[in-house]
């Protein structure tokens, strides 16, 4: 540890005496600085915290709420109540139409559909 405060100061030598210089000439400069790097320091480390506690919170929530997703739905997603059309047998396939017709979505006035095919031009 020793070590490395000598390697300190031999590497960065006038910081090293503006540090001295505000311990001996100015206390409480020095330490409202030393305050200050101290909160600095204590949020670096507590807004991760506080993220993480935030993301394993939404992350219980979501759990939660899949979990009674789940226990109202029966297996493969179907619904634990009798649907309107009745049960149906494996297999079985059921068709419903409508005598309406399907309202576009796409404005009459829009335009028409081109087909095209994308030719590659040798050079």
């Amino acid at each position: 540890m020793i070590d490395s405060i000598i390697n300190y100061i031999q590497r960065n030598p006038l910081t090293t005496i503006i540090i001295v210089m505000l311990i001996v000439f100015a206390p409480s400069a020095f330490g409202a600085l030393l305050v200050g790097v101290a909160v600095v320091l204590l949020l670096l480390l507590a807004i991760p915290i506080y993220m993480l506690y935030r993301v394993r919170r939404m992350s219980r929530k979501m759990e939660d709420q899949t979990r009674e997703q789940s226990q109202q739905r029966g297996f493969y997603g179907r619904t634990n109540t009798q649907s309107d059309y009745g049960r149906s047998a494996e297999g079985e396939v059921r068709v419903h139409t409508t005598s309406e017709q399907p309202q576009k979505r796409v404005n009459e006035n829009v335009g028409d559909y081109v087909d095209f095919e994308e030719v590659k031009e040798k050079k």
